[in-house]
């Protein structure tokens, strides 16, 4: 019963509730302190996963290139948040891309056995020997936003939330692992760092904090 006017304005609305209850469903991501249900997961099983997830939708025109070794040890993970891990990262490469017909994303994974990093607060350093990496060729991250880029609420995007590089660094930095970005125009690089599964000699499941010497 509404007037042109009236059901434009209601519209209106009912669109700005939705993406208010959806941007504090994600918000409530981070105040999550359960542990996480770690176990050894093949990192090509999810980021094939997601390359499927991504031709069928965001990235249907973009050529995604795999760059593996095949030879890579689990990684000691929950499969669901790297998937979203991923899967973030993959969008948020395909939007730096746009429309670009030459466009393209390259995933890759290696292992460095010689990279350790300090843990904040203790003498601890930890080895992080598995390297997983998505590239693009977009038009890259600005030097002024690259310092702050996995706060949340930071985002170049019109639409954006913010969120998405926050909760990759959350779940990443959760897992034990590290989060990094290199970006110049036409190369941009999001690189993983995490912790291999290496199982015990009594076959028990590792502790939460990684694969530390």
């Amino acid at each position: 019963s509404a007037s042109d006017e009236d059901r434009a304005l209601t519209r209106l609305i009912t669109d700005e509730t939705d993406r208010i209850v959806s941007l504090v469903d994600r918000m409530e991501v981070f105040s999550d302190e359960r542990p996480i249900d770690r176990y050894p997961v093949n990192i090509h099983v999810v980021l094939d996963h997601v390359k499927a997830i991504a031709k069928n939708g965001f990235a249907k025109k973009i050529k995604i290139l795999e760059d593996y070794d095949p030879s890579l040890p689990p990684v000691f993970a929950n499969r669901d948040q790297l998937i979203q891990v991923f899967l973030n990262l993959v969008k948020n490469a395909a939007e730096a891309i746009g429309s670009d017909p030459h466009g393209e994303i390259v995933l890759s994974t290696a292992f460095r056995p010689g990279i350790r990093v300090s843990v904040p607060g203790t003498q601890d350093r930890v080895s992080l020997p598995l390297e997983f990496c998505v590239r693009d060729n977009g038009s890259g991250v600005s030097e002024d936003i690259l310092p702050i880029l996995f706060d949340p609420f930071i985002t170049t995007k019109p639409n954006g939330s913010g969120l998405g590089l926050a909760l990759v660094a959350k779940i990443v930095g959760e897992h034990g692992g590290i989060i990094e970005c290199d970006s110049t125009p036409r190369a941009t690089t999001f690189r993983v760092l995490m912790p291999a599964w290496k199982e015990t000699a009594l076959g028990a499941d590792q502790d939460g904090e990684g694969d530390r010497k």
